[in-house]
């Protein structure tokens, strides 16, 4: 008999009056069910027919392997119960459906946790898969920090998850915060821990700076216990669900994830009603802002530091590329100073390089005064009395002479004919016509005369010729006397007489 059959019997007595006889006519039951009904005054109690199963006759032995071994699993029980003749022959579902029942259910309690107003700040990375960066496919990592009362997020995509970028992360948190909380939670990532876990943990020295720098107190989460830091865990899950899921085709460049960072951190993370506050996070953090601690003035440096040794070819290696540095330092030791952005090479305290930080992969990442300065080294050891010679008409000419270095051409022929067009129009000239060359990036000798004579033109001057007799040997046997200045003054004076005896 179920409930209905119940209900509808006594509903059929006690308000229409029927007798058991028309009761068990109108239903389709039996007299018995109907007289049984009405002996009821509650509900029946569901019965789950149970069939026999050939694990019972084997529940005795399960249960004394359980209380010997009770974390032995079904499919060694299973083995046990089934040997010999007598054995269990089902299958092992049946078995792990007993123990499920016999059992009791393993796993940790957890306790939730309540958070003051500027207490603790939990950090954590997360994995986005990979973008390509020129013509290498890097991996995208978020850091996500959040704080623990208001839950207002900060996240940050970077193109890996080493130490500088964890750091550099917790520092741009603490800037977009405007302060600093009291504690940050981590987990067992190894920028900050070097071996232990939890209160047995021995910290990074380099973390430890950093924490003692914003006055946090550093707090270990133990190995394999993601739950102990959940908040941030599930602002990394919503990262991945809301920010990056369905966007897919939108993000097919790294600065698109640097775009989309701030502007869903700002106009839908930290606005939506979250769930566990049931209030805005931005609205939250207006009670919490005001007892973050003031960060200090001076910025916390998260630059990477790295000494080396320059190679042979005045290259240094970093992050997969080749940087240059000055030839004059090859072989010696230097420090590279790497920021999100650009790579500095320090010498002896100096900044001798800085590079624009190249993402991709074996690039070759040369500025042009390092090669022109190798070119200078290696094509001439010891200068010849010629180069010295057109060197010495002035910074033109200099910077001429390098860009000719790197031309396949004979330097000493452009060398010697441009020497004689300075003393054919003049040095004045010739270092004008180079200058406007080099604003060309034309090289050549022949280009500095076509734009010597092109001017002489626009000024309507004549062309300079020198004498090309055909014994040039007689050159020499002219002996001239030294010019006089004051020869000109008899020219003067004879104009000034003409003029007198006119009048």
């Amino acid at each position: 008999m179920n409930v209905a059959i119940w209900a509808e019997v006594r509903r059929l007595a006690e308000i229409e009056k029927l007798s058991g006889r028309a009761i068990s006519q109108r239903l389709h039951c039996s007299r018995h069910t109907v007289a049984a009904a009405l002996t009821l005054d509650q509900p029946p109690a569901s019965q789950v027919s149970r069939y026999a199963s050939n694990l019972d006759a084997h529940t005795a032995k399960i249960d004394a392997l359980l209380a010997k071994y009770p974390e032995l699993s079904a499919v060694r029980i299973r083995e046990e119960i089934a040997r010999g003749p007598d054995g269990y022959t089902g299958s092992v579902s049946v078995v792990r459906r007993y123990l499920r029942k016999v059992r009791p259910a393993r796993g940790r309690i957890y306790q939730e946790v309540h958070y003051e107003p500027a207490h603790a700040m939990q950090v954590d990375w997360g994995e986005c898969g990979h973008v390509p960066v020129g013509a290498t496919t890097r991996k995208v990592s978020v850091f996500v920090a959040v704080l623990c009362y208001s839950r207002l997020i900060y996240i940050e995509f970077t193109l890996s998850q080493r130490k500088e970028e964890f750091y550099r992360g917790i520092v741009h948190a603490l800037e977009f915060f405007g302060g600093s909380p009291r504690a940050v939670i981590f987990d067992n990532l190894k920028a900050a821990v070097l071996n232990g876990s939890g209160r047995a943990a021995c910290l990074h020295p380099e973390f430890l700076a950093l924490c003692g720098y914003f006055c946090l107190q550093p707090i270990a989460c133990e190995r394999r216990d993601p739950e102990s830091k959940g908040i941030v865990e599930r602002g990394v899950r919503y990262v991945k669900q809301n920010a990056l899921a369905g966007r897919a085709e939108k993000l097919t460049r790294f600065e698109d994830y640097l775009a989309l960072a701030s502007q869903w951190r700002d106009q839908i993370a930290n606005v939506r009603m979250h769930e566990t506050t049931r209030e805005r996070p931005v609205d939250r953090f207006g009670q919490e802002h005001s007892l973050l601690r003031s960060l200090p003035a001076t910025p916390f440096d998260t630059d990477l530091v790295v000494p080396v040794v320059v190679n042979p070819l005045a290259r240094i290696e970093f992050d997969g590329n080749r940087y240059s540095v000055p030839p004059r330092l090859a072989r010696q030791p230097v420090t590279i100073r790497a920021s999100r952005d650009e790579v500095r090479v320090l010498h002896e305290g100096q900044v001798v390089a800085q590079h624009v930080r190249c993402y991709e992969r074996r690039q070759l990442i040369v500025l042009p005064d390092h090669r022109l300065a190798a070119l200078e080294l290696r094509k001439r050891s010891r200068s010849t009395a010629l180069e010295l010679e057109f060197d010495a008409l002035g910074p033109e000419a200099r910077q001429f002479h390098l860009r000719l270095k790197s031309q396949p051409v004979k330097t000493g022929v452009h060398l010697r004919r441009l020497l004689g067009l300075a003393k054919l129009y003049g040095t004045a000239e010739l270092l004008a016509a180079i200058a406007r060359a080099l604003e060309l990036a034309t090289y050549d000798a022949a280009y500095v005369e076509n734009l010597l004579l092109a001017e002489r033109r626009r000024r309507e001057l004549p062309t300079p010729t020198l004498p090309t007799p055909r014994r040039r040997e007689l050159i020499d046997e002219i002996e001239l006397d030294p010019t006089d200045p004051a020869i000109y003054d008899r020219f003067c004076n004879d104009t000034e007489e003409d003029s007198n005896g006119t009048t």
